[in-house]
This record gives structure tokens, C-alpha cells and sequence, in this order.
């Protein structure tokens, strides 16, 4: 009757054997890289505050995933994620600083993105087209599997064409970006937390009227980013004062705007704390230069000796 249980004993013996060096070839959990948390700086969670180390990190990072991509070259979740990358150094330490590097990151990382993009041989031979050719190019090719290299092509070529507008490059691709991050809010308005509806709602408020640009719809677009991100996105307000508030030329906006953004800590919403305080940083640059983006004409008079005693 039980002349199974030496089997049975030998066979327990065995497993335990085995879990137990399984156990001691255990390692802990490798902390991720410092700069993989700024593969999307609107989405991760990020409470640290150690800017200095992000912006040492972050060249290092990026050749590191350059050397990746290189060996793993259809890889398109490591692409995105680099094409997130550079748009997250870009954005946060390189163009309130240095423009010029700024602007070549944000071309790398456009780049990485739409390159895999443009294989859809019907977008690539639009890329070039008409802006509705362009825009029929993207319902044809595209759906929500795509969002993701959409929205990271979009935010960087935004953040390089906010630095060069001065240039008839850049104003002439404004109708492509407002094209895509349009698509990309008709797949998924809540992509990214909601922030492609602030991108939009830059470019309408810079674009002029023959580039598509219309301050109501900016306006709009900015209330649709507000209510997707639940206010908790401090860099949506700075892009409000920094685009809508400017190109409205409505300074108490501008300045209202900003010192909410200054005057609310990082940590408000502890798992957004890194890029608020990005965005804090931000903001007190922009207060600091307000004299510089708005007209004196267009500023409001001051009334002497009317104003009540404090």
C-alpha cells in the first residue's frame, strides 16, 4: 500500500533541491536606468528631484540606447521609447538653455518615430503632398496600434518648430503636426494624459490664420487638457501663459497663469513631482522675461493715485 512513498519522497527531495538553488541564484530587482524614467515624462511616475543627475545621465542614456537600437534595429518599443527619450532631455534641460542642441535633439527624436512611420508606403508617398493628401495618408495607414510613434513624432517636431519659428521651415510644417496630433486625439483623446490636446492648442495659437491657426480653437484645446490631465500637468499651464496668453497678448492671463504654477508645490501630485518641478522652473523663467513678451501698448494702464491703501 505504500510502496509508492520512496518515489514520492525522492521526488519532493528533487524540488526542493532545485527551488532552493533557484533561491540562492536570486538577484534583486536592477534599478532602472535614471534616464528611463524621462521616456515619458507625462505619464511615468517620477518623484525624484535630482535634476542635476537627470542632466548627467541623460547624454550617456541616449548613446546607450543609440547602441541598442543598432543591434536591435526592428526593435519598435525601444525606438519609441529613445524617440520619447530625447524629446524628455530636450524638453526639460536643453531648451531654455542651449536652443541649438536643443533643436537637434528634437530632430533625432522626431526622426526615430516618423522613420518607422513613413515605411507605410501611402504616408511616405503623402509626406511630401498636400495637406490633405497628407491628412487622408494618415486615416489610410494608421490606427490605434500607431499612436504611440504619432504622438512622439508630433511632440518633437513641435518642440522644434517652437524654437525656430522664425524660420519659413518651420512654419511651413505647422500644418502637418496640428494634422497629426488632430489624428492622434481622434484615436485617443486621453493619449498621454490629454497632453496632445496642449500641443494643439499651442500650435493653433501661433499658427496664423493662413497656417491654420484660430486662438478660439487654442483656447478650447488647452480647456480639453486641463480637464484630461485633472489640472495635476503644471507644464499645460506654462504652455498656456508661455503660447496662449502671449499670442493673445492678455499679460494678466499670462502672469495669473504662471504664478499658480510657482505658488503650488512639485509634489502637489506626488507621482507627476519631477516634471512639475521642470515645469516650476519654467514658469519662473518665463515671469522673469515677461517685460520682453508683450508690448508696452498692448499692456494695461495704470491709474495714479486711485488705487485703495493697502
Amino acid at each position: 500500500m505504500y510502496t509508492h512513498l520512496p518515489r514520492v519522497a525522492g521526488w519532493l527531495l528533487i524540488m526542493t533541491v532545485i527551488v532552493s538553488l533557484a533561491g540562492c541564484k536570486h538577484k534583486p530587482p536592477v534599478e532602472p536606468p535614471l534616464g528611463s524614467l524621462l521616456e515619458d515624462i507625462f505619464t511615468t511616475v517620477n518623484t525624484n528631484t535630482d535634476m542635476a543627475a537627470f542632466a548627467r545621465s541623460m547624454p550617456g542614456y541616449l548613446d546607450e540606447l543609440d547602441g541598442l537600437m543598432k543591434k536591435n534595429i526592428y526593435d519598435l518599443p525601444l525606438i519609441f521609447r529613445a524617440s520619447g527619450a530625447h524629446y524628455g532631455y530636450a524638453y526639460c534641460f536643453l531648451e531654455d538653455t542651449d536652443r541649438q542642441e536643443a533643436s537637434k535633439i528634437y530632430l533625432k527624436g522626431r526622426d526615430l518615430s516618423l522613420g518607422e512611420l513613413r515605411r507605410y508606403s501611402y504616408f511616405d508617398q503623402a509626406f511630401d503632398d498636400t495637406g490633405a493628401k497628407f491628412q487622408q495618408a494618415l486615416s489610410y495607414n494608421f490606427d490605434k496600434r500607431n499612436v504611440q510613434p504619432l504622438y512622439w513624432a508630433a511632440l518633437n517636431w513641435f518642440g522644434w518648430i517652437s524654437l525656430n519659428l522664425e524660420t519659413p521651415e518651420a512654419r511651413a510644417d505647422i500644418p502637418k503636426v496640428v494634422a497629426m496630433l488632430e489624428f492622434v486625439n481622434k484615436l485617443d483623446r486621453s493619449y498621454g494624459n490629454g497632453t496632445a490636446h496642449a500641443f494643439l492648442g499651442a500650435l493653433y495659437a501661433i499658427a496664423s490664420k493662413e497656417e491654420g491657426g484660430d486662438p478660439e480653437k487654442a483656447r478650447q484645446e488647452f480647456e480639453n487638457a486641463f480637464l484630461y490631465t485633472g489640472n495635476s500637468i503644471f507644464s499645460v499651464h506654462v504652455m498656456y501663459a508661455k503660447f496662449y496668453a502671449r499670442q493673445v497678448q492678455d499679460r494678466q492671463l499670462f502672469e495669473k497663469t504662471l504664478k499658480q504654477v510657482l505658488e503650488t508645490p512639485a509634489d502637489t501630485y506626488a507621482d507627476k513631482t519631477f516634471i512639475n518641478e521642470v515645469a516650476r522652473r519654467k514658469a519662473q523663467l518665463l515671469m522673469a522675461n515677461a517685460d520682453a513678451h508683450f508690448s508696452k501698448a498692448q499692456e494695461p494702464k495704470v491709474q495714479e493715485d486711485t488705487a485703495p491703501a493697502q
